[in-house]
């Protein structure tokens, strides 16, 4: 279950006070006293996460982790939403919108909402009729041009009124650290450190984004995400090259398509589809707010109500009905790209709550988590194939049935065929001999101390706590998935390596030169 890919670095401090931890096994041995007898062979550590659900009427939850220490707190607003939820024609509709949720609302980036509202909607209308005339060939090179002069025009007038960046603006006086948002194929989130004095502005501030936003600017910042594309996908080897493996490993399930959109996709988006998106899928009911730090968990109560639970109910987002089809046979894709030789392995599996999906996070520790991982050891130390090898799970989401993938960056000259000759023996190898005792417990512990790192951080802990109760349904999830780590079997591990690393079951995307540039490159 890899609900958040990144994870904290910080160091350790003690889990127990800093968390509201509860932890028994290894850990605990560091409090007892000298006289006191080791234990026979290692306990299981149990991680508790003290913390309290709300649920509003409008069908928002909240939870909120009060922890002692410094008068701060992280403020969480999560959206089951993402890339997997758009559909072809409007891929990177999810990701447009997180965008837009930092223009501002009816009282946020606006110096007067009564004067700017007329020339916002006249600003619409004129700007996706020009989108749609381009996007379906319409109207002549004059009509075109005297749209587009309109819709400059609109802008620059609506412009008098705009205050930009208002939400930074406030957030940076309030003194706010690591205000960010990002958008997944799962889901768009929204967080920020602040004071513990700035709880009501957060309050105040995100329930607005949900309660009222205005798309201002989005013509404009819809040309920011062409020109992201541009430079994270089209003119990158490694965006290109992902791109077209996801494309190519999922045949009918959405998770093949781009999260930032198809570039066509982008140029076609409208403010009229952007606000149906957001009636849609930011619905109180679809989202969750986490609160994690020194607060006053009784006023946190209060303003809840008061900010969150008066906002409507706009109806559930449809259900993604569509199910992958079980692969046959393997697959293959070359990409042309003039860069270092780099390749990606995939193969599918079940997302979590199956057993196999926690096996695989371990099974992917296992191969090349740190210099004494398997595939580190062969392909980079011993037969020096490889300039770096890594490897991830749940790709490119967990909210439904995903891929477990394998990434190599050949050494120049180095054929393709004999880095995948090696990881296929060293897959083999998981499914044919037992992982010994001490491998695995070390691959468990490297797990666990990704978790505690985490929940070291505020920050990262309302992350995971928010992006775990959106996935699953329930945070505590976070407590029962590291009780199943610890219980995986090796015997497991060879059952698991054996039902889904197969070759029927692999894709397989690499990167070739263009021939014109192999050409040059032998002059």
């Amino acid at each position: 279950m890899n609900t958040m890919r990144k994870e904290s670095r910080r160091g350790a401090r003690s889990w127990a006070l800093a968390l509201g931890l509860c932890l028994a096994g290894p850990l605990a041995l560091l409090a007892a006293p000298p006289e006191a007898p080791p234990p026979k062979g290692p306990a299981p550590i149990t991680v508790r996460i003290h913390g309290e659900t709300l649920k509003l009427p409008n069908g928002m939850t909240f939870v909120l982790v009060q922890r002692p220490g410094a008068p701060t707190f992280a403020g969480y607003i999560g959206f089951r939403v993402g890339g997997v939820d758009t559909v072809p024609g409007d891929t990177g509709l999810a990701h447009m919108f997180e965008h837009m949720a930092f223009k501002g609302t009816q009282h946020i980036g606006t110096t007067d909402w009564a004067k700017e509202k007329p020339l916002y909607e006249a600003l619409e209308k004129a700007g996706d009729e020009l989108t749609l005339m381009r996007a379906e060939g319409k109207g002549t090179p004059e009509q075109r041009a005297a749209l587009a002069e309109k819709v400059k025009e609109l802008s620059r007038e609506e412009h008098r009124y705009i205050k930009k960046d208002e939400f930074d603006y406030w957030y940076t006086l309030a003194g706010e650290r690591a205000e960010n948002a990002s958008t997944s194929e799962d889901l768009t989130q929204y967080y920020v450190m602040l004071p513990s004095n700035a709880l009501e502005l957060w309050m105040l501030m995100e329930s607005q984004r949900i309660r009222e936003p205005v798309l201002r600017e989005f013509y404009s910042e819809r040309s920011v995400i062409e020109q992201e594309r541009l430079m994270r996908t089209d003119n990158d080897p490694m965006g290109k090259l992902y791109e077209q493996f996801e494309a190519t490993a999922f045949m009918a399930h959405p998770y093949r398509l781009p999260t930032i959109g198809w570039a066509s996709d982008v140029r076609a988006l409208t403010m009229a589809k952007a606000q149906a998106f957001f009636h849609e899928y930011y619905s109180p009911s679809n989202a969750v707010g986490v609160l994690v730090g020194n607060f006053d968990v009784a006023q946190a109560k209060r303003w809840i109500a008061e900010f969150f639970g008066t906002i409507p109910r706009r109806g559930d987002p449809p259900p993604i009905v569509t199910k992958e089809p079980k692969q046959e046979e393997e697959r293959r894709i070359q990409v042309a790209f003039d860069a270092h030789p780099q390749m990606l392995m995939g193969w599918h599996k079940p997302t979590w709550p199956s057993p196999g999906d926690t096996r695989m996070d371990i099974i992917s520790n296992l191969l090349t988590d740190g210099v004494t991982s398997r595939l580190y050891r062969r392909l980079v130390e011993e037969d020096h194939l490889v300039l770096e090898v890594q490897s991830w799970n749940d790709d490119p989401g967990a909210r439904y049935d995903n891929l477990f993938v394998i990434q190599a960056s050949p050494n120049e000259g180095v054929p393709y065929e004999k880095v995948e000759k090696a990881i296929t023996e060293e897959i083999d190898r998981l499914k044919t001999e037992p992982v010994s005792a001490a491998e695995l417990e070390k691959a468990k512990t490297r797990i666990l101390a990704s978790y505690l790192r985490r929940l070291d951080s505020t920050l990262s802990t309302a992350q995971l706590v928010g992006a775990t109760q959106l996935i699953t349904g329930d945070w505590h999830n976070i407590e029962i998935y590291l009780q199943q780590v610890q219980a995986v079997t090796p015997q497991e591990i060879q059952k698991t390596a054996a039902a889904y690393l197969t070759t029927g079951n692999r894709t397989v995307a690499t990167l070739v030169k263009p021939p014109q540039a192999g050409k040059e490159a032998q002059r």
